[in-house]
């Protein structure tokens, strides 16, 4: 399946999903003027009144926010069968838009931002879900979040006396959720093994990780480039120059998918400790006079870089090789 076309993007279609309603924005290409709106509801006649209404627009491509939620995956599954391009739009970006406008959140504003995160953002890869990605995204986020609760359950422990009633409630509570955290543990592990195995071999890649990569991922030729894949995960350089001080600055993306970027932070964290190439890396940005931070995007550029690299190889069926910093 692509999302590619050859067809020139006159209209850009932002679509804001809930799970019981969309709201869709029309915006001209060109001058990104708002053309039309509409909301409808997230059913099969929903579905087809959004499609209908699209219609009037030729040209399209559809920037839906969150593309892969299961509220909406089925939806932009059935766009990519008919033909239709669909780009896949990180909340966090239409957020930032929202921010710089400074305009209050709503359906209609995120829908808008998302047809114009779409426009400014050439760079976004098209939605195009690959085998078990859709079970590998569920599953590890589902993951994921019970991994936050369990840890704030842990927490709110310290808190208790020992033997009181809150506490003991706690304890139950906690124990249940290590036992759900571990059993998505052993069947993302089961799931990596059957995909990919080889994403393992990857330092710093464990189970956990190397199904969030490729969940989050998916077919990864729909990144033209190393330096795509990297503004995807939220890894490459962001201009940050303000007049003369600051001239030629760069600095940590905040946009991109959350996920990844944190991928990128925990292999970041695994190869500070155990490989001589990141730490090389790592203390030359430093003594070069760059802060914390900026040492950290640069190393996780590079790891983006690498994982990219690995993950075509691994496409192509070609060895693995190792890339040097």
């Amino acid at each position: 399946m692509t999302t590619t076309t050859t067809t020139t993007t006159t209209t850009a279609i932002g679509v804001d999903p809930h799970p019981a309603s969309y709201t869709a924005a029309a915006l001209d290409a060109s001058t990104g003027k708002v053309l039309d709106a509409v909301t409808v509801e997230n059913d099969r006649e929903g579905h087809e009144r959004l499609l209908s209404w699209a219609g009037a627009f030729p040209g399209r491509r559809w920037a839906v926010e969150g593309a892969a939620n299961p509220f909406v995956s089925a939806f932009a599954g059935r766009l990519l069968a008919e033909g239709e391009p669909v780009t896949d739009v990180p909340p966090s970006l239409t957020s930032q838009y929202r921010s710089k406008r400074g305009r209050k959140k709503n359906d209609e504003v995120d829908a808008i931002n998302a047809a114009r995160a779409s426009l400014a953002n050439p760079e976004l890869p098209g939605y195009d879900p690959g085998p078990h990605q859709e079970e590998l995204k569920l599953l590890s986020r589902t993951r994921d979040r019970l991994a936050v609760e369990l840890k704030a359950k842990r927490m709110a422990l310290k808190a208790q006396p020992e033997g009181s009633p809150v506490r003991c409630a706690l304890e139950r509570v906690a124990a249940c959720l290590a036992e759900e955290v571990k059993a998505l543990d052993a069947l993302l592990a089961e799931l990596v093994e059957e995909v990919e195995p080889e994403v393992l071999e990857v330092q710093g890649v464990g189970p956990v990780l190397g199904a969030t990569i490729l969940a989050e991922v998916g077919d990864v030729s729909r990144f033209p480039s190393a330096d795509r894949f990297a503004s995807y995960c939220g890894g490459s350089p962001v201009d940050r120059s303000s007049g003369k001080k600051t001239k030629g600055r760069v600095g940590v993306n905040p946009g991109g998918n959350r996920r990844m970027n944190r991928v990128l932070h925990l292999i970041g964290r695994v190869r500070l400790r155990l490989d001589p190439r990141s730490k090389a890396l790592f203390s030359r940005k430093r003594a070069e006079g760059k802060t914390l931070r900026e040492a950290w995007r640069v190393l996780k550029t590079y790891i983006a870089r690498e994982l990219y690299r690995t993950l075509k190889a691994l496409k192509e069926g070609r060895d693995l090789a190792p890339i040097a910093a």
